[in-house]
């Protein structure tokens, strides 16, 4: 994996109970997928999204949803 973006501010990651992120996948030869993962901040989200795929260029988070 080359590049991470992650548009969430410090204060979400912070909250250590498990949130469900929106993240996209795209792979070097240009193919995107969305993944919902249950993590308890951004950076892990996105390291399970990328596992699941082989020749992941980038991932980015699209959305969160901390619940209750």
């Amino acid at each position: 994996m080359t590049y991470v973006s992650n548009i969430f501010s410090s204060s979400l990651n912070s909250n250590r109970k498990l949130k469900y992120f929106s993240v996209e996948v795209i792979t070097f030869n240009g193919e995107s997928f969305t993944e919902e993962i249950e993590a308890r901040n951004a950076d892990e989200a996105q390291e399970i999204a990328a596992s699941m795929y082989e020749d992941v260029d980038y991932t980015m988070i699209q959305g969160c949803f901390a619940g209750f």
